[in-house]
């Protein structure tokens, strides 16, 4: 996360959206080094609808988010931590966003309409190709990556789901030994009463 260089250009549902000045280096790297100026808006906007889409989420999980930065090398999304499961969701975010948001209306659209200009190909070049290696990249279940925690929901998930299946199990169980404890003593009690009647009566 950097804490110069940045300018706010917004906010996003209160959110403030700064960009670095290492923007147009990043885009000119995943722009092969060309002139490329439709790939360079699209390279922007996918690094930032992936940090809103992250936003999104930890917002859903009812986490502060506190900005959002986008830079050169890609970008952050500043929220407060919150348990494995809300972080491991989160992870998720940016790649979600870019594929439903970015990639798939760009593909139905190409089915009914082609390029008119070199920048209008360009950008869907970003929306597209550069898209897809991206959220392969940011899958690799490595730090700083995304991959990192989005990959450990299924076992969150897993876990989650024995726990919530062996607490009636639990509870039943308790249950019934409780039960057989309070017949037991009320057979005992039975039991006495039935002896000092007897005595009684012996008398």
């Amino acid at each position: 996360m950097f804490r110069t260089g940045l300018w706010t250009i917004g906010r996003w549902r209160g959110i403030p959206i700064r960009l670095h000045w290492s923007i147009p280096l990043g885009a000119f790297f995943f722009g092969h080094m060309e002139f490329v100026p439709g790939f360079w808006l699209g390279f922007f906007l996918l690094v930032l609808v992936h940090e809103l889409g992250h936003a999104f989420l930890a917002r859903w999980r009812r986490l502060r988010v506190l900005e959002v930065q986008v830079h050169g090398l890609g970008g952050v999304c500043v929220h407060h931590r919150g348990s494995e499961l809300d972080d491991s969701i989160v992870a998720w975010g940016g790649v979600l966003a870019q594929f439903v948001v970015l990639f798939v209306p760009t593909i139905v659209t190409l089915q009914f309409v082609r390029p008119s200009s070199a920048f209008v190909s360009q950008l869907l070049w970003a929306f597209t190709e550069t898209n897809l290696f991206l959220i392969g990249l940011n899958l690799i279940p490595i730090e700083p990556l995304d991959g990192a925690k989005a990959w450990r929901l299924p076992a969150i998930w897993w876990r989650r789901r024995k726990r919530r299946a062996a607490s009636p199990r639990t509870k039943a169980t308790t249950s019934s030994a409780g039960d057989a404890r309070a017949a037991e003593m009320a057979a005992q009690e039975l039991a006495r009463a039935a002896l000092e009647d007897a005595k009684k009566r012996r008398n």
